[in-house]
């Protein structure tokens, strides 16, 4: 249930290789990374993320960090330096700690997977994106609790051809405007999930959840999240009591 798959050492590669999810490692030395015929380099200290799905080559990383369900919009190799680095490295560091102490942590490792997408998301957002993909992005992070919001209706009104919108979209994004909805709204579920489960005064029930998601039927709000997580929001929650 941990958007966060692997966090540790990664061994140079001068061959070229994907990863299902956003990759995120901070330098250890100055170096750059190779993705077809395009390099981005970058100093010791700096923060790398490397998109979904693009085949690229890199150095060793003392800890490199690789997270499924990320909602960031990442389209591009993105180099973060300065504070907005020493943040990522600070995250990364807890991660890796968290995430080798097991199982019983991940209430810590899904709220640090969250900080670290919305640090990423501050840092390379629109990185790479064309204007009205950087709109329609814009709109559904807006109206992630709207259970009103029509996706069709947000695409029609854009000046540009419906179809050419949602395969431009998927072609920069990695998601189709559908699948990135769903993901920040599942991501936002379990936000409030967390957020809430353990607070002995308030535990939000499964409609409430729906709701703040914007889901205006609870059911089908829980069939998406079992889709999503594998579990009932139900069951995620007695997992996260335990």
């Amino acid at each position: 249930m941990n958007d966060i798959v692997y966090a540790g050492a990664a061994k140079e590669s001068d061959r070229e290789h994907t990863h299902k999810g956003l990759e995120v490692a901070v330098a250890e030395a100055d170096g750059k990374i190779i993705f077809g015929s395009n390099e981005v380099k970058f100093r010791r200290g700096d923060a790398v993320i490397v998109p979904r799905q693009l085949p690229h080559s890199n150095p060793a990383w003392q800890t490199s960090v690789l997270m499924e369900n990320a909602v960031a919009p990442v389209r591009e190799v993105c180099v973060v330096s300065g504070e907005g680095a020493e943040d990522i490295a600070w995250v990364l560091s807890r991660v890796r700690r968290y995430v080798a102490a097991g199982e019983e942590t991940a209430i810590v490792s899904d709220g640090l997977a969250r900080l670290l997408n919305a640090l990423i998301t501050a840092y390379c957002a629109g990185n790479g994106y064309s204007p009205v993909v950087k709109t329609l992005i814009k709109e559904l992070d807006k109206n992630l609790s709207d259970p009103t919001f029509s996706l069709e209706y947000s695409i029609s009104s854009l000046p540009l051809n419906y179809d050419y919108v949602r395969k431009l979209f998927k072609k920069e994004v990695g998601l189709s405007p559908l699948e990135y909805l769903t993901s920040a709204r599942m991501a936002r579920a379990k936000d409030i999930m967390l957020s809430g489960v353990t607070n002995r005064f308030s535990r939000y029930t499964v409609s409430q959840i729906a709701e703040m998601c914007g889901y205006a039927e609870p059911l089908y709000f829980s069939r998406v999240f079992k889709k999503f997580y594998g579990v009932s929001p139900t069951e995620y929650a007695a997992k996260l009591r335990q």
